[in-house]
């Protein structure tokens, strides 16, 4: 079998740790034991620890890592893209780039698959700044037409990018993320204990996980547990997640709506502690406009924690019939949700069921196999 060498985007990977971060590492830690005739390279612009990097992968660390989201940064990006990938590409020989978030650069020596998570560039503009939302704009949309396979999170996104860039149904497969096996309904009760006390967890509590931004509709969360905190249900509604676009706003309609202490805004959370913040929550609340996927959806329904959910873009077909789904700006109806599940034990113990089994359907090792399979078709029919 003829060996062929595979150079992956994997900047993200040696980030906080985010979905596409986690896309990324979840198939490189899988792929190389699928198909042993693939040589994998993570191109990095920082070194990932040897301890941390996949078995099977080799790591290039191209340029230089200068910050997360910094304007400095988002200027350097298109030049590591542009310029110190494809000087890689050629000097190494390498068979074919994956454009593991978003984009490829503008000209590659060798073929290029590209894995869109989502529209929002097009679909929710307004959680972007002009000029980024601008060149990201025009950069998908390159992507789109020069790539020699397209790899869509969801059929939402396929059906995005057939519908907004008019692209080819069949050039688009279909491939779904997993869940990873941390996120489970029991763990250790050192492990619950530790967690607990490094994030001053309060004893009941509705958990988000996401980007604090616009985009995740966190004032309808605030505005709709306002009934279940001030009845005692819960002690208080956590956020983890980094502060995105709209955080401001977000944090002084808590304050106007004085919840004081009762919502909490965690920032990062650590990977190692994200599971434990999941089991140990008495409600998972998700009531985003827009999705190419929605991971923290199924991570919640792994861990055995109920669902309430937007039923927009793609997260009905993550969450299929084990959340209870509503119209985004429904307030009243979110709120009236979250204390029917808080006070219902049936339902409560009916959506927990539910999301466990749902959660079965998703597989990174299926996720990783349908990738070597993507890469094979385009390095054989090149």
């Amino acid at each position: 079998m003829k060996r062929y060498v595979v150079a992956i985007d994997a900047r993200w990977a040696v980030r906080r740790m985010s979905g596409i971060g986690q896309y990324i590492l979840q198939l490189a830690h899988r792929m190389p034991a699928l198909d042993p005739g693939l040589q994998l390279t993570l191109l990095v612009d920082r070194a990932m620890e040897p301890r941390l990097l996949p078995t099977g992968c080799e790591q290039a660390v191209l340029g230089s890592y200068l910050g997360d989201g910094t304007p400095p940064a988002r200027c350097y990006s298109p030049f590591w893209l542009n310029f110190e990938v494809p000087r890689y590409l050629a000097r190494n020989r390498v068979d074919l780039f994956h454009g593991a978030n978003f984009v490829i650069p503008r000209f590659t020596p060798c073929r290029t698959v590209a894995t869109v998570h989502d529209m929002s560039f097009f679909r929710a503009p307004y959680v972007y700044g002009p000029v980024y939302r601008r060149y990201m704009q025009r950069q998908v949309r390159a992507t789109v037409r020069r790539a020699d396979a397209l790899v869509a999170i969801s059929n939402r996104t396929r059906d995005d990018l057939v519908e907004l860039q008019g692209t080819q149904r069949e050039r688009i497969d279909v491939i779904h993320c997993g869940v990873d096996g941390e996120y489970r309904e029991h763990h250790a009760d050192e492990y619950l204990r530790s967690v607990q006390s490094k994030l001053a967890l309060p004893e009941r509590y509705i958990l988000h996980v996401g980007i604090v931004e616009e985009k995740k509709n966190l004032e309808a969360a605030l505005e709709a547990s306002v009934s279940a905190l001030s009845g005692g249900l819960v002690d208080a509604i956590l956020f983890a997640g980094r502060d995105g676009l709209g955080a401001k706003r977000i944090r002084r309609l808590a304050s106007r709506l004085g919840l004081g202490q009762k919502a909490r805004f965690l920032g990062f959370v650590p990977q190692e502690l994200l599971p434990g913040l999941y089991a140990m929550a008495a409600l998972f609340v998700f009531p985003s406009r827009y999705e190419g996927f929605g991971l923290p959806v199924l991570e919640a329904m792994a861990s055995g924690v109920p669902v309430i959910s937007s039923g927009t873009s793609s997260v009905p077909e993550v969450a299929g019939d084990a959340a209870i789904l509503l119209d985004p700006t429904d307030v009243e109806g979110l709120s009236q949700a979250i204390v029917a599940v808080l006070t219902d034990g049936e339902l409560r113990a009916r959506l927990r069921v539910r999301g466990l089994s749902r959660a079965l359907r998703f597989s990174w090792d299926e996720a990783a196999a349908k990738h070597v399979a993507v890469y094979r078709r385009v390095l054989e029919t090149g």
